[in-house]
């Protein structure tokens, strides 16, 4: 084990590929002090063994919440542990996505670079590609002039590849439990943004990333990523309740509202009008406008009262 001791590396996990999550596993192996398995779902003791054997001498530890509690948790969890231990970084990932050898220690120097530069970066994150390495499409953001323009101020990067600072997580506030899943790390890291911090991509650090289901083709290089239907209402649902907060951007709640008009249109055409996805896009809807969040349940058998006290737990908490 070498270049970064100081790194917890956390992976979220939901019935994944076994065979990726190793090779994952083996791959991160040798940049960090340990490597945490956030299990959504439950992890035979056969493929926890597994998975140590393939982190060699790495620390391997498997958290087993009760339950799938969704991203927010799991990331929250994932830093607390890694503060508790001591660490300056957590390094998250999910099961479909996979760093090149060495891409922890390359994000770490430039984290190191643009702090001293005064820039306080709260995360550095890989240039997610598809599996063909075809760059997928970046998030708003400028260039910089900094390491000869390899690296570039962002909104907001995808929470998997992130290497994010514990201290300066310390100081931006937990993720959104109560979102679930999608648009975690969108309103994260336009938080980080509002209080002071910012978020970086190095474009010569690529990785490897599946988003959803593949990608719908559309006219005008449009490609929105193809998911079920309890994706569709959580996305649709957080990103209508991200309209309410003040740390976002004027910008990205006007391209909201001018975009998700076009995607309900494409997505009831893609899925040829189901029930499940007009039940889906509907709820969506009513509930991001009503700001009514917590886990989508089934489209969505949690009773109403039982998600809007959940929702206001997390409120307080935060």
């Amino acid at each position: 084990m070498s270049a970064q001791p100081q790194t917890t590396a956390g992976i979220v996990i939901y019935h994944p590929d076994e065979a990726n999550l190793v090779r994952l596993v083996g791959a991160l192996a040798p940049d960090v002090r340990e490597i945490v398995i956030y299990a959504n779902s439950p992890l035979a003791p056969e493929e926890e063994e597994r998975l140590r054997a393939a982190a060699g001498g790495t620390l391997l530890t498997v958290m087993r919440p009760a339950g799938n509690l969704g991203l927010g948790v799991a990331y929250n969890d994932l830093l607390a542990h890694a503060r508790g231990q001591g660490d300056s970084f957590l390094f998250l990932l999910d099961q479909d996505s996979l760093p090149p050898p060495g891409a922890i220690p390359r994000l770490a120097v430039l984290h190191g670079r643009l702090k001293a530069e005064g820039a306080r970066p709260a995360i550095v994150g890989p240039r997610p590609t598809d599996w063909a390495g075809k760059v997928l499409k970046a998030p708003p953001g400028r260039a910089s002039d900094r390491d000869e323009a390899h690296v570039s101020r962002v909104q907001f990067v995808i929470s998997s590849g992130s290497l994010v600072e514990c201290e300066a997580a310390a100081a931006v506030g937990p993720f959104r439990a109560d979102f679930f899943i999608d648009a975690i790390d969108v309103e994260w890291c336009m938080r980080a943004n509002h209080r002071g911090y910012s978020i970086w991509i190095a474009q010569d650090v690529p990785m490897a990333h599946e988003l959803g289901r593949g990608r719908i083709r559309l006219l005008f290089g449009l490609f929105p990523t193809d998911q079920p239907p309890r994706r569709l209402y959580t996305f649709l649902r957080n990103q209508l309740a991200m309209l309410r907060m003040g740390h976002v951007p004027l910008a990205h709640k006007a391209k909201t509202l001018l975009a998700l008009p076009l995607r309900i249109a494409v997505y009831l055409a893609h899925n040829r009008f189901s029930r499940e996805i007009r039940s889906a896009l509907w709820h969506g809807v009513i509930d991001g406008a009503r700001a009514r969040l917590g886990p989508p349940a089934t489209v969505l058998g949690t009773p109403a009262r039982r998600r809007d006290r959940a929702a206001e737990a997390v409120e307080r908490a935060e």
